[in-house]
């Protein structure tokens, strides 16, 4: 795309999103929804913004940014009591999510590999949207908010591990559990060492670089860390987004974090690349497919939807958690993100899929970006605050 083309896609891309984002946001419905809308508009509809690998990349910075501010708001010490419940509402979320998907995806396509590339495409949740919406909310830091903390870390972790079991299964014809248990190992090695040594050693240098005297510079050493972890973290198999989540909550306890890391990051965040970043993740819908293979997409978003809802927010009743909680934990976990395309894209290369069933797959993951919003502005009309 030439850079002139890619200029004005961008600039028409950021006004949609931020114009309709303050417009739901003003008639009381969450800016999440006008900028997701802002892309089926720009996109689909009008045909004014175009997928391209720049667009991309700066909406991929945007969901950097925005879960590093999230990791910054999060702190260890406030969810360690929290781990095995959320580890366990993960994986039964998950369990249950690849199982009906597999089932479904067999019968209607009639295909035992089909069934297994759709499955595992349908495990991963993107937790970065209901996060956000908590957020905004204030109930981030509810007992429900530390839970789902631990659930996107572990559902992340569960989703690289169902992938490396779906592409050794692709090139190799089997499984190798030796690798699984070895990626297992060092995932887990890599999120205690990053948030234990390696929270002394950052927070250490920042204090280090502040010396300085420049504001400026605790804008450009912290993003600089987190993206170095990123890279570090994307490297070892598990997501570059987990990284840089797990490096907000490294420094999280920053002297440096509320006075100006935060204020300057959310600011450069939140006016340009974080609403490009929910804008752009719905501008892949193809508009024809989507209508021909309506009903295909209908049944897996059902089902979907239903599997994560009873398999991780009705099993939390059995933890203790009361009504309002599971609807969100419910409502939290139906949002799928990058782990789905990665899968779907690799299940493509691999013929293990057609273009229409990966077409049906991006349809399936951008619905479910759209309607979480929208069923947690419901929820909370029904229930109200905390």
């Amino acid at each position: 795309m030439p850079f002139e083309t890619l200029i004005f896609q961008a600039g028409i891309l950021l006004v949609f999103a931020v114009f309709l984002g303050e417009l739901t946001s003003r008639i009381g419905i969450s800016s999440l929804v006008g900028q997701i809308l802002a892309g089926i508009l720009a996109g689909p509809v009008f045909g004014l913004v175009h997928p391209d690998h720049m667009l991309e990349f700066l909406s991929y910075l945007g969901l950097l940014m925005l879960v590093f501010l999230i990791g910054l708001e999060t702190k260890l010490d406030d969810i360690k009591k929290d781990v095995y419940t959320g580890i366990a509402l993960a994986g039964s979320g998950a369990l249950l999510t690849f199982v009906s998907g597999f089932l479904l995806a067999e019968v209607l396509f009639g295909s035992f590999n089909v069934g297994l590339a759709v499955g595992v495409a349908m495990i991963s949740t993107s937790t970065a949207i209901p996060i956000k919406i908590l957020l905004d909310r204030k109930e981030y830091h509810t007992p429900t908010g530390r839970v789902f903390v631990i659930m996107a870390i572990a559902d992340d972790v569960i989703a690289i591990l169902a992938l490396s079991l779906l592409v050794s299964y692709i090139g190799a014809g089997g499984v190798s559990m030796t690798y699984v248990v070895s990626l297992l190992l060092a995932i887990l090695g890599f999120i205690f060492f990053i948030l234990t040594f390696g929270d002394r050693v950052i927070n250490s240098f920042i204090n280090a670089v502040q010396k300085s005297h420049d504001p400026e510079i605790l804008f450009t050493i912290p993003l600089a860390i987190a993206f170095a972890i990123s890279i570090w973290s994307e490297n070892i198999g598990l997501a570059a987004v987990t990284g840089t989540f797990i490096a907000g909550m490294a420094m999280s306890r920053s002297y440096f974090r509320e006075s100006i890391i935060q204020p300057k990051i959310k600011t450069f965040g939140y006016s340009l690349v974080i609403p490009m970043f929910f804008a752009y993740s719905s501008i892949f819908i193809d508009l024809s497919t989507f209508l021909s293979s309506w009903h295909l997409i209908l049944m897996i978003f059902i089902v979907g939807i239903l599997a994560k809802a009873i398999g991780s927010g009705l099993m939390s009743r059995f933890f203790g958690f009361r009504r309002r909680s599971q609807a969100i934990i419910a409502i939290g976990m139906i949002p799928r993100g990058e782990y789905g395309i990665v899968i779907s894209q690799i299940a493509l290369a691999s013929s293990l899929i057609s273009n229409q069933i990966y077409t049906i797959m991006i349809s399936f993951i951008v619905l479910t970006v759209i309607v979480t919003p929208i069923l947690f502005e419901i929820e909370k009309k029904i229930n109200g605050k905390y």
